[in-house]
């Protein structure tokens, strides 16, 4: 029998609500949390085997563990020179982070809560990065507009995956990649692969990277608890300990116990 953490871990990745229950968290994430130093959202990544060295600047410093994960995704695959998106962009420094150190052509970032989009367009200024409201299961965009398209803890979000998978393949060029990782109940592990394989895209690569994830989660603890009583109310700051992944939240939890796992592909139209 699963505990009331799993199911409610379990409730947010699998609702049929969840696109909506999201869209609503995460402006009202955005409306409450003004410090701009705060630009990723996601769990992290440590490299088990050996350190990662990034060069990064002493700010961006306090943000390492989730810059690495997207070096992780994002880094899979030479993007220099080329036309790059990101679906779920969130607070974009993920976007920022590719656009100045992965050096594309251009850098697209796309995410459906408006407020999201307003800081980034306020926060991070840079030339060839551009930033835009945007459905993640309705990709307004010509066919073949991008070389890659980059999606990082986002998809659990979507109320449909086979339309997102089948807008990302849309919106690729020939031969472009699709750098894709997010987390899922066990269960639905096989299902995510086969939705990619049906939807086209061959797989160049697949790894779960939970433990990887996890001992982010670790080592970032203290910071983000710290981060969520400085710059939340009070009545926000059970709720965004949860969301952050801190060590007694339910998906810290179910991670940790490989009830939900953690997922990396690199894939190829």
């Amino acid at each position: 029998m699963k505990s009331p953490f799993q199911q409610f871990v379990l409730y947010l990745v699998d609702s049929p609500l969840k696109k909506l229950i999201w869209k609503r968290w995460y402006n009202l994430l955005a409306s409450n949390v003004a410090n701009n130093k705060i630009t990723f959202m996601n769990y992290g990544y440590v490299n088990l085997e050996q350190e990662i060295k990034l060069l990064l600047s002493d700010y961006e410093q306090e943000e390492l563990y989730s810059a690495q994960l997207y070096h992780h995704v994002a880094n899979a695959i030479p993007l220099n020179g080329l036309d790059v998106l990101e679906v779920g962009c969130g607070r974009g420094g993920g976007s920022s982070y590719i656009a100045r150190y992965l050096h594309p052509k251009t850098m697209t970032g796309v995410d459906f809560s408006e407020r999201n989009i307003k800081f980034c367009q306020k926060n991070h200024v840079i030339p060839q990065l551009n930033f835009c409201i945007g459905d993640a299961e309705s990709l307004e965009f010509a066919d073949s507009s991008f070389d890659a398209v980059v999606n990082v803890e986002s998809s659990h979000c979507y109320a449909s995956i086979e339309n997102f998978f089948s807008g990302v393949y849309k919106v690729l060029r020939p031969n472009g990649h699709f750098l894709f990782a997010d987390f899922r109940s066990k269960d639905e592990i096989d299902n995510i692969k086969g939705l990619l394989q049906s939807s086209g895209f061959k797989i160049l690569k697949s790894e779960l990277i939970t433990d990887n994830v996890v001992k982010a989660m670790d080592l970032d603890n203290g910071r983000k608890l710290t981060l969520i009583k400085q710059n939340a109310p009070k009545y926000l700051q059970k709720l965004l300990s949860w969301f952050a992944g801190c060590q007694e939240s339910p998906i810290y939890k179910a991670l940790k116990n490989r009830d939900v796992e953690y997922f990396c592909y690199v894939l190829q139209k």
